[in-house]
């Protein structure tokens, strides 16, 4: 089973972004293949977030990736640097967040997944996009790529 944390620093767009898509995942043939749930960023790790107190448990062995909104790219470098982050994290580009649908998140989780195992550090980036502020693509890396006849 692919288990995918969407995230973001306080939630509000994030966790409807992830209600929105597990609607969409219980309607569709990977129901029973992908977990998909809302963490905030600081979650998994330990860290209570902005919202509650006190302290939470870390929540990285609950999942395999997480993709996180785009204004997570300077949180997610400083959590690299600490060394809280022991699965693959990538930033979802501006223009694919919010607009991505089911089979497009769990095609960017497989492929974040695979430039993790094949030695790509945190936080995760496809080779021809080191910043994903700057990708100009409304759908996964994947089917862009195969847009672009690559």
């Amino acid at each position: 089973m692919l288990r995918i944390a969407i995230c973001c620093g306080g939630g509000f767009s994030s966790s409807t972004m992830a209600a929105h898509l597990n609607k969409q995942l219980a309607e569709s043939e990977y129901k029973d293949d992908v977990f998909l749930e809302f963490i905030p960023f600081s979650m998994l790790w330990g860290q209570s977030s902005a919202f509650s107190s006190g302290t939470a448990k870390e929540r990285q062995d609950e999942v395999d990736v997480a993709l996180c909104c785009p204004h997570l790219e300077y949180p997610a470098k400083t959590a690299v640097k600490e060394g809280r982050l022991h699965i693959p994290v990538f930033i979802l580009p501006m223009r694919l967040y919010g607009q991505i649908n089911i089979e497009g998140v769990i095609e960017e989780a497989e492929d974040v997944l695979e430039l993790w195992n094949n030695g790509t550090p945190n936080p995760v980036v496809f080779p021809d996009e080191p910043r994903s502020m700057n990708a100009a693509r409304n759908v996964s890396h994947r089917r862009w790529l195969a847009q672009q006849g690559k």
